[in-house]
């Protein structure tokens, strides 16, 4: 519970930064060159931060100039565009930041009262100098945001270190995003060297551009100088302006063509693929000497702990001991999910291979991976109509029933079926997906079930609704909802049910297209007939493989945007504006950025400049935006801002996604040819497609538990990555001498008998 709280104070503080008013409108100057009325600028001047950016985010009017042709002159338009989410007051988020801080520095309190209250042994060396450093860090970080505070409060200054202190808090708190940036500091020198390579390149071909171009429109325009030729290049380099910015040139000379080709096979197909090959590989070998330094130290730990719980002079780690180590997880480990009396005594039995009734070292190696395990009855998957009607479940017409619900060919008739409603919904839809206007039938709109489209809807709703009570009465309710495509189904079928209530119930809304487009959303289930081939399988588990792992990537790319939206804003806010009465505005005009109306991209609040740093990210058309606040800047120190966006987050972060995307696919693609059976039978319990082990959970693997009935056993992915179920295979395995006792006893009873 206390580090649910720690993480949504931590959670809370980064969004601040998204809510609160921009920090460039809080002391806006005011001059006149900035007005739209008398009122709005008394309003301005008269008022506090707050009301400052207030009236500056809410400002409206004509536009300076108009956009395209089809723009009108006299329209309204925000004069500094922004995604209007300022939704707390100066105040209100100081105070918000203040209770966050407070609770963190609770949370210090904590663990430094756990390591008894002795800075010493909080900052001890011993934790690594990792650990070491974030405490530090987290500590200084916490001190820069309260030293802030009263400053603000009593005399006005200005905070625009605190956005970047919340990152940095949130930074030192996320393992994930700290561990990629360990390792990208890793790749880091080899991929500068690769990028002072392409440098090279760039102001090689750059010189040449300058000489060969000189005095003519593509010098002009490109190439006038070495620095506006290397930016040019670049520009290049990420394909944003080819073959645009060879076209003058190449329409009068086609020889023109090999200096362009040239630098482009040179630069685009070969060094950047360097630099990806240089990526993916070195983010591999950094992966793989992290995952054997773990083994290494889970192997070390679980040793000393070993001998730490054996009793001295034997080799093993009795029952009761194992009893008390579990006890002791539930009360102070509690990053450790609790471990049940029930689930501790299946626990001991896996561990137990042997059948011994103790732990020796190379079972208790196990210990780890175990406690991943989570036990259910094996009656919590009976249906109703098991438990309360035994008879008729039993019956042979209801098996029979059971078998028509479970068999592929009731899934392949309701595949039909959704065929079938797609057809319907197409046929309806066939206007307006031509772009063809037709008027609407107004039987659709009188709240009645009286066209037969209406009735087929209704009849296809129906349908779902026996889909989804069949298979609940024969799968029970939660063998139903585990699986993600029942939930799917289920979901989609109460909407269409409640969206059915509410359009013929009588009311002011009558509309059955509402229907009709929630049911396009179940049609979507029809790709699980996708599923059947086999490279979409491979494609579908290579999702689902990537999705966990890209999450940290994915984290730690919103810090990186965060990071660069809070500079932009801190550099260009207010930048971009369309008031006639200030002068910036009018550097737009006539520009590639106002003429595509890129007016929302800018860096007025945090919203709006996580949007462009994401188009950054598509690469498509990023010149005009960087063009744009060159314009309105008049320096060229602004494309730097645009360069190492694209070094870090488009360069850097994207070759490390497409580095997990080729491990996940080649791992599901070498596993899915490997893997010949969809179910296993231990002898100890039968692993099913789901990866579930169903046991009997009286003895396990030779180990008495003391427990009677079914059981089934799920568990996650381990850290190597192993298949769940792989991993419980070797759980629900006897060991070779546990087989042997057994067949000795065997023989030795049978000598007996004879």
């Amino acid at each position: 519970s206390i580090r649910q709280v720690l993480n949504l104070a931590v959670g809370i503080l980064v969004l601040l930064t998204f809510l609160e008013p921009p920090s460039w409108c809080r002391f806006y100057e005011i001059t006149n060159t900035t007005t739209t009325t008398q009122d709005d600028e008394s309003i301005i001047l008269a008022g506090g931060p707050d009301q400052r950016c207030k009236a500056l985010l809410e400002l409206r009017g004509p536009p300076a100039f108009g956009g395209d042709d089809d723009e009108l002159s006299d329209e309204t338009v925000d004069y500094y565009p922004n995604f209007h989410m300022t939704l707390l007051t100066v105040s209100q988020s100081l105070a918000i930041e203040f209770l966050c801080v407070l609770i963190i520095l609770a949370y210090m309190v904590l663990r430094i009262g756990r390591d008894g209250f002795s800075l010493k042994r909080y900052f001890r060396k011993e934790i690594g100098w990792q650990n070491l450093t974030s405490r530090f860090a987290l500590l200084l970080t916490i001190l820069g945001l309260l030293s802030g505070m009263p400053s603000f409060v009593f005399i006005g200054h200005q905070r625009p270190f605190a956005p970047f202190l919340r990152i940095i808090v949130f930074i030192i708190f996320s393992k994930d995003v700290r561990r990629e940036l360990t390792t990208i500091m890793k790749l880091m020198p080899e991929l500068l060297s690769i990028l002072f390579l392409l440098f090279v390149v760039i102001v090689f071909y750059a010189w040449i551009g300058v000489v060969a171009f000189y005095d003519s429109p593509e010098g002009a325009d490109s190439f006038s100088n070495l620095v506006e030729a290397m930016w040019t290049l670049w520009i290049c380099v990420t394909t944003a302006n080819y073959p645009d910015v060879m076209m003058a040139s190449y329409n009068k000379s086609r020889m023109t063509v090999l200096y362009f080709v040239s630098f482009m096979m040179l630069t685009f197909f070969f060094m950047m693929n360097i630099i990806l090959a240089s990526v993916v590989n070195s983010y591999d070998n950094d992966t793989e000497a992290r995952e054997k330094l773990m083994d290494e130290m889970i192997q070390h730990n679980l040793k000393q702990a070993f001998q730490l719980l054996c009793k001295e002079g034997t080799d093993r780690i009795n029952r009761d001991t194992i009893m008390s180590l579990f006890l002791v997880l539930n009360e102070d480990f509690h990053d450790i999910r609790s471990i049940p009396p029930d689930d501790a005594k299946l626990l001991f039995a896996i561990l137990d291979k042997d059948g011994s009734n103790t732990i020796s070292e190379d079972e208790f190696m196990d210990f780890g991976n175990v406690l991943l395990l989570k036990f259910e009855k094996e009656s919590e998957y009976k249906t109703l109509i098991e438990t309360r009607y035994p008879q008729l479940y039993a019956s042979e017409m209801y098996q029979k029933f059971v078998a028509i619900v479970q068999s592929n060919g009731f899934d392949y008739a309701i595949d039909l079926i959704l065929f079938l409603n797609a057809i319907v919904v197409f046929i309806q839809s066939y206007p307006e997906l031509m772009g063809e206007a037709r008027d609407q039938n107004p039987h659709f709109s009188d709240g009645y079930v009286d066209t037969g489209w209406e009735l087929l809807e209704t009849a296809f709703t129906i349908v779902y609704c026996i889909e989804m009570l069949v298979k609940i009465m024969t799968q029970s309710w939660k063998g139903f909802i585990e699986s993600q495509r029942n939930r799917f189904d289920f979901l989609i079928t109460v909407l269409a049910v409640f969206a059915t209530a509410y359009v013929y119930y009588p009311n002011k809304f009558s509309d059955s297209r509402l229907i009709r487009y929630i049911v396009m959303a179940r049609v979507l289930r029809l790709a699980r007939l996708l599923i059947a081939m086999e490279g979409f399988r491979v494609i579908g588990g290579t999702f689902q493989d990537v999705l966990p792992a890209a999450t940290r990537v994915l984290l730690l790319l919103f810090c990186i945007m965060y990071i660069f939206a809070a500079v932009g804003m801190m550099l260009f806010g207010g930048q971009i504006t369309r008031d006639p009465q200030n002068p910036l505005s009018y550097r737009l005009q006539d520009s590639d950025f106002s003429d595509n109306a890129y007016w929302a991209n800018n860096f007025n609040d945090m919203f709006s400049g996580v949007n462009v740093l994401f188009n950054l990210l598509i690469v498509n058309n990023w010149p005009e935006q960087a063009d744009g606040l060159l314009a309105v800047t008049q320096s060229k120190a602004s494309r730097l801002f645009f360069l190492a966006f694209h070094i870090i987050a488009v360069i850097l972060i994207n070759n490390i996604v497409i580095a997990f995307i080729i491990d996940s696919f080649m791992s599901e693609w070498d596993e899915y040819h490997e893997k010949k059976t969809e179910r296993i039978d231990t002898g100890e319990a039968v692993i099913t497609s789901g990866a579930r082990a169903i046991f009997d959970a009286s003895e396990v693997t030779g180990t008495k538990t003391e427990l009677q009935g079914g059981y089934v056993a799920r568990i996650g992915k381990n850290h190597k990555g192993q298949r769940e179920a792989q991993v419980l295979k070797g759980f629900f395995t006897r060991s070779s001498s546990n087989v042997e006792n057994d067949s000795s006893h065997s023989s030795q009873s049978s000598s007996t008998a004879t």
